[in-house]
């Protein structure tokens, strides 16, 4: 008798240390989902507060073309954004280096603004510490030419100082450097249509050419083969999400990894350059991708003995 009382109580402690055991398994499987959730958002959360404030990223070059050294601020991207009031914060650093040129290689505004006074505004402070260059993006020619009530982004960046290049090419000299400045306003597929005739004579200029196009899709295709010294492009946002070891993860255009995400490329005749952007465009934060502000020096090569 007493025997089976110590068996039946040895059985419910069995029995309650399995259901003890179950409880805890189902706690751990509904708050293991849950705590990486919120590891998740509070990363996604951490990086939107870091995508506040910008980074600059510097490239150093090197050519017998220039006899002085060249300091060029390169804006893209910034898709209207602001970094303090009036963009008080963006000034100030593009002031602080004492550029030499200031290069805007479009998506400055969206396409679906109806006001872009914040870019007059920032275009009129920046004329001040050294003159700009810009072409166009794909947000810009949408609001140019495809909207039904067109904004001439153009007319009034050039009543404000700004040198707009669309498909077109001007000198700028300091000292004896003279600097080809070539703006490329298209994308790969209407270069033929909108460009090549335009440039064709261009390609075979003295001088160091710096092309200013906002697609780095064009340096896989039409400007595969081109004659530059430097190029400078963004539109790819880095690829939104950087992945290490790997780069830019994701760009609508190109589909996953595309091959000029963010950085210094050598190409077959020239240096490209691709700025992750400044800025940000749609639902998909940038993780691991900070904005950049651009900062390109070029200086005359060290001659050896």
């Amino acid at each position: 008798m007493i025997e089976d009382l110590r068996k039946q109580q040895m059985e419910l402690v069995k029995q309650k240390a399995a259901r003890a055991k179950q409880r805890r398994r189902k706690r751990i499987l509904i708050l293991v989902p849950l705590l990486l959730l919120l590891l998740a958002v509070g990363f996604v959360v951490s990086q939107i507060m870091i995508n506040r404030h910008f980074i600059t990223t510097r490239f150093q070059l090197q050519s017998e073309k220039v006899t002085t050294t060249i300091k060029l601020a390169v804006l893209s991207d910034l898709h209207n954004m602001e970094y303090g009031a009036g963009n008080s914060e963006l000034i100030e650093a593009i002031r602080a280096e004492q550029p030499d040129l200031i290069c805007m290689i479009g998506d400055m505004v969206n396409q679906d603004d109806r006001k872009v006074s914040s870019l007059y505004r920032l275009c009129e402070e920046l004329e001040e510490i050294a003159p700009i260059y810009y072409t166009l993006g794909n947000h810009e020619g949408a609001l140019m030419y495809s909207q039904l009530d067109t904004i001439p982004l153009d007319t009034e960046l050039e009543e404000r100082g700004v040198n707009v290049l669309i498909n077109e090419s001007v000198n700028w000299q300091k000292e004896d450097t003279v600097i080809r400045l070539i703006g490329i306003a298209i994308d790969d597929s209407g270069y033929d249509r909108w460009a090549k005739d335009a440039l064709e004579e261009t390609w075979n200029l003295d001088g160091y050419k710096i092309v200013l196009s906002h697609f780095p899709g064009l340096y896989e295709g039409k400007l595969k083969d081109a004659n530059f010294d430097l190029a400078l492009a963004g539109h790819y946002h880095g690829g939104l999400i950087c992945i290490p070891g790997a780069g830019g993860l994701y760009h609508p255009e190109t589909g996953f990894f595309p091959q000029y995400w963010g950085g210094q490329y050598e190409t077959t005749n020239g240096t490209l350059i691709v700025s992750r952007g400044i800025g940000n465009h749609g639902w998909i934060p940038r993780i691991n991708n900070q904005p950049e502000l651009v900062i390109v020096e070029i200086s005359p090569s060290i001659q050896e003995g």
